[in-house]
């Protein structure tokens, strides 16, 4: 009862002065925002501009240089591995046309412009506005907010991307548009699309498949390759990312943790990874848990499965926020501190690994060990099932 009435009082106090809230979260984005833009200015090492200009500036004859080939050759320009599906490709080419500093600036200012529209659409998808006021700033005060913006990483638009499907559900080419937007990064792609099959989309799921195929067509049309050699190319450029000697892949998932135990992401683990996604299918299943609570499963499985690095974390605040729609209270804060400890990990914890394991050379987003890993993963693992098991039948939202 106690707890309720706080709960309550919160939520009166919100509903009384909310333009105050808002204008503390407008100032805290604002500064967050500053500072995240004065390091995209100075890094945006990961953005996917060079690739970009690859394929619509640098042929000459009216020919486009596969970027994908051109990387695997050694042409490359600071951390733009093109690592991403070909839709990416054809998302950044009004960006290919400029010069890398105005590039920058344009692509910084996005990111923050598809923030605030994802906030906006998570408001219209009924998440309750003081728990969204409140996850907003928490991000806005972690670590992955900065890091996304200043090294040009797409964790933002997969991100809008989800919201926009989830928000418009009812509009089946705005899922399919949403849906293709999240399949410009494949390990975010597949169990998210498979979290979309699961509560029935499966006419949206199909569609946004074939859109992201169709690009790979009209892709190694423009480079004059089949586009079964595009897959190929790709997965050669992943594969030098996470399989060549000294990959230290992510800081929390299974794939990472087979790296860090046997050198490669494949190994007896795959047989874990397997099995996490059937028992994802058959709960899902059997339960017929909400649709919220499916999709925020998703992108937890794919943070659990599949290769990402802290950065990627950020998809954590859309994750806790669709499941606030229909998730208690107690479980909802086991995801906000799982998130707490990702985002703030950098400040808070970092130095204490450093300072117990001074001779391994880590940051927050790169190799924390082993111990960090596997507990990490049994923190997601444990979100993962809450959130499925919360609810026992299917309910139209």
């Amino acid at each position: 009862m106690d707890k309720s009435k706080a709960i309550g009082g919160l939520i009166s106090l919100y509903n009384r002065y909310y333009v105050v809230f808002w204008i503390v979260f407008a100032l805290l984005a604002l500064r967050a925002s500053y500072y995240s833009f004065l390091g995209a200015l100075e890094s945006s090492l990961d953005m996917q501009w060079y690739p970009a200009v690859q394929l619509w500036t640098s042929g000459g004859g009216g020919n486009s240089i596969n970027p994908y080939l051109a990387f695997l050759q050694g042409d490359r320009f600071m951390a733009n591995g093109p690592n991403y599906m070909p839709f990416m490709y054809f998302l950044m080419m009004p960006f290919a046309f400029l010069d890398w500093e105005s590039a920058k600036v344009a692509f910084g200012l996005c990111n923050i412009a598809l923030f605030v529209a994802t906030i906006v659409l998570l408001y219209g998808a009924g998440v309750p506005r003081i728990f969204l006021w409140l996850m907003s700033v928490l991000v806005l005060l972690g670590y992955t907010y900065g890091n996304v913006i200043g090294n040009a990483q797409s964790a933002i638009i997969v991100g809008f991307g989800v919201s926009l499907a989830y928000r418009f559900r009812h509009k089946p080419w705005v899922v399919v548009l949403g849906l293709s937007l999240v399949c410009i990064k494949h390990s975010f792609g597949l169990p998210i699309l498979l979290g979309f099959f699961l509560c029935g989309y499966y006419k949206e799921v199909l569609a946004s498949a074939l859109v992201a195929f169709g690009f790979v067509c009209l892709f190694g049309l423009k480079v004059g390759t089949s586009p079964f050699e595009i897959l190929h190319l790709l997965s050669e450029v992943n594969a030098y990312h996470y399989m060549r000697e000294g990959a230290f892949g992510g800081p929390s998932d299974l794939m990472s943790l087979s790296q860090k135990l046997f050198g490669t992401p494949y190994s007896m683990l795959s047989l874990v990874i397997v099995c996490v996604y059937v028992s994802f299918v058959v709960l899902v299943w059997r339960l017929k848990p909400r649709d919220n609570l499916v999709i925020a499963g998703s992108i937890v499985l794919s943070l659990l499965s599949l290769p990402h690095l802290g950065y990627d974390h950020y998809m954590l605040f859309v994750a806790i926020c669709l499941a606030s729609v229909s998730l208690g209270v107690r479980k909802l804060c086991y995801m906000v501190v799982l998130a707490l400890f990702l985002w703030r990990g950098q400040s808070v914890f970092k130095p204490l690994f450093d300072r117990f394991n001074p001779e391994l050379s880590t940051h927050w987003a790169m190799n924390m060990g082993v111990v960090f890993c596997v507990f990490v993963i049994a923190a997601f693992l444990v979100a993962m099932y809450v959130m499925i098991l919360e609810s026992k039948r299917r309910a139209a939202c």
